[in-house]
């Protein structure tokens, strides 16, 4: 490797840069490379050595062995024998971290290359050269491109301050006209336009017109152009909305020049914003300055050039809003989707809801009105009883009339196997199974009695018939008897909430809603583990509301299990003084860990389309209840076990405010 145009060492003063650690760096093999950096280090006189290194792997080598070295440019040569793809070896380059900041200037001698598409699309290609090259023209090239990269990453350093103005611009201009002029900026392109014009056709009036004034019409032929020295133009469109101002920082300094060169109709309407002063330009006009002045086209161009980038920069802008809007205008579409569906639901509960008001209401007015005539039916059985018994009392054997219709109406109801069991050993003395049936129905069980009367047929058909009366009688007692708790139980339920009630009996409570949801848990084992609680001061309805919903969830997550499988436990104790607990234990199928935080949140339910009504209130309704009352709940579940616990403080809800469920 060799080092060429090494200057003497000089620091920069206050700007932390020293005057020798740029490096160019060349990679091409011998005697190739000490060409190039000959000419090269020319260019760079005063700025960057030069240093060679024959393949990307001794570069690499280089620059590790030298940290301290900054290389703002490689030079690297392609050739048609290069075993490696050139983008394989800027790739190398680029693993070295001074060299993936380095600009890449690629010498070849192939006409073709299909081997730099990862270094375009990388950014990593900054100019490509053939060669041979003319003499001169490399060391112009990496200079421009020493200074373009100086300019970028060492603003402060005192080269770039000798070789950029202050503005970013090279200090050295472009030869051509055109770069040269689209250098300056739009003011002076249009001053040295204008001059140019007056140069040929003699000086122009300059036309002062207030805001508001037209300067071209949108669909109307453009012959001349206006020359814009002072003031503010926008461009407008019509639309079936109305204008639309499509420019007007953007509009440029000569107005209708695209018209006149597209040969078409104004797209825009020019109108003046402030008042402006312009020079107007006949085609003929125009087309005398430019065949007499050559040098006027590059100002032409130069002009069309600035007010085309001005307007594509502004159209893309444009283009960039216009999909940012659009974005932000489907996220608030589905947004407001979302919102409409949640509105439909909320009003689909609410219609829901007031469904179940109107049924609490009447069955109010059901249990309000059954009252009377069930209290009446039932002192009616009782009375009807007692007559009865005052009746057979006066029979020839009103002794055993009276013995067989108390025992019929009195007895107790027995399981299906003890009255089997009785049965057998009626057959068993009787040795018939007809009349064992018949004294059985009768209410005889006792073996002697059933052989006298087996002997007896009078006695047997008399009391046959008075078992018969009592066992009805017994029937109507207790339908009528469980009627009137029934209705009480409702009465209580559809109570209204009113102020707190002092001296609530829980136990009292829960019966009441066993009682109302027995339809529902007939085929489940209910075991009743209940403690010693003190009276409390509660909303009683609002209570037994909590106590159904959550007998429904247990009731719900048994599922359709064997008859006879399902089990709910309903436990009661006092934690302490001031608390009692209640809680209701199922043996269901648990509740996934994944939706358990989430089973008290509103409208939350895993029981759509699985039972009638699921619409995700009832824990959600059971919460805010106890939370009214000033008290805990808590959910815990696991497959065969889930249990919810209800702590209430004795004193009551902490105030009365209304319990909106």
């Amino acid at each position: 490797m060799t080092e060429i145009g090494k200057p003497a060492g000089e620091e920069g003063r206050g700007t932390g840069h020293r005057m020798d650690d740029l490096f160019v760096l060349i990679v091409a093999p011998e005697p190739l490379a000490a060409t190039i950096a000959e000419e090269v280090a020319r260019g760079l006189t005063g700025i960057a050595q030069v240093a060679c290194a024959a393949d990307a792997a001794e570069a690499c080598a280089l620059v590790a062995a030298h940290p301290e070295r900054v290389v703002p440019l490689v030079l690297m040569t392609a050739t048609a024998e290069s075993p490696e793809s050139t983008d394989t070896r800027i790739a190398l380059l680029d693993e070295q971290a001074v060299l993936s900041r380095a600009s890449v200037l690629l010498l070849t001698d192939r006409a073709l290359h299909d081997d730099l598409s990862r270094s375009i699309d990388r950014d990593r290609l900054h100019a490509v050269m053939t060669y041979p090259w003319s003499p001169g023209i490399l060391a112009w090239h990496a200079r421009a491109q020493t200074v373009r990269w100086l300019s970028m990453h060492r603003p402060t350093d005192p080269r770039t301050r000798a070789l950029v103005a202050a503005d970013g611009r090279p200090v050295a201009q472009p030869e051509s006209d055109l770069l040269r002029l689209l250098e300056l900026d739009t003011h002076e392109v249009t001053t040295q336009l204008l001059a140019g014009v007056e140069r040929v056709l003699g000086p122009r009036p300059r036309l002062l017109l207030p805001a508001g004034t037209r300067l071209i019409h949108e669909g109307v032929d453009v012959d001349a152009v206006l020359v814009v020295l002072r003031g503010r133009v926008a461009l407008d469109h019509a639309s079936p909305t109305g204008d639309l101002r499509l420019h007007h920082d953007s509009t440029g300094s000569v107005v209708g020049l695209l018209s006149l060169a597209q040969q078409e109709r104004a797209f825009f309407t020019a109108r003046a914003t402030t008042e402006v002063e312009v020079v107007h330009l006949s085609f003929e006009q125009l087309d005398r300055a430019l065949a007499v002045d050559a040098s006027l086209g590059a100002a032409m161009a130069a002009v069309s050039i600035r007010a085309l980038a001005k307007r594509l920069r502004r159209a893309d802008q444009l283009q960039v809003e216009k999909t940012q809007l659009n974005h932000v205008l489907e996220r608030e579409r589905q947004q407001l989707s979302e919102a409409l569906h949640l509105l439909e639901q909320a009003r689909l509960d609410l219609v829901e809801q007031a469904r179940y008001a109107t049924l609490g209401e009447m069955a109010a007015g059901i249990a309000h009105e059954l009252n009377n005539p069930v209290a009446a039916m039932l002192r009616a059985t009782t009375y009807v009883g007692e007559d009865l018994e005052r009746v057979l009392a006066s029979h020839p054997q009103g002794r055993l009339a009276s013995e067989i219709f108390a025992a019929e109406r009195d007895r107790a109801p027995r399981s299906t196997r003890e009255e089997r069991a009785a049965r057998r050993r009626l057959e068993a003395v009787l040795g018939d199974v007809g009349l064992a049936q018949r004294l059985f129905d009768a209410g005889i069980e006792d073996p002697d009695r059933a052989r006298a009367l087996a002997a007896d047929p009078p006695s047997l058909d008399l009391v046959e018939a008075v078992a018969g009366i009592g066992s009805a009688v017994r029937n109507l007692e207790v339908a009528s008897r469980r009627m009137c708790e029934l209705v009480t139980s409702l009465r209580a339920y559809a109570r209204p909430k009113g102020e707190p009630v002092v001296g609530v009996d829980l136990h009292a409570g829960l019966e009441d809603t066993l009682r109302l949801m027995a339809h529902r848990l007939r085929d489940v084992e209910i075991e009743r583990r209940y403690g010693d609680l003190p009276p409390i001061r509660c909303h009683p309805g609002e209570l037994e509301q909590l106590w159904t919903n959550l007998l429904v969830n247990a009731r719900d997550a048994l599922g359709d299990g064997p008859e006879g499988s399902g089990r709910i436990v309903l436990i009661t104790d006092a934690p302490d003084t001031g608390h009692v607990r209640v809680q209701i234990r199922d043996n269901g199928r648990g509740i996934d860990p994944d939706i358990l935080p989430r089973v008290f949140e509103p409208r939350f339910t895993t029981k759509q389309g699985a039972v009638r009504y699921g619409l995700g209130l009832g824990l959600a309704i059971a919460r805010r209840i106890v939370d009214a009352h000033g008290g805990a709940i808590a959910l815990s579940s696991r497959p065969g076990c889930t249990r919810v616990s209800v702590t209430l403080p004795v004193a009551g809800p902490p105030n009365d405010e209304d319990i909106e469920t």
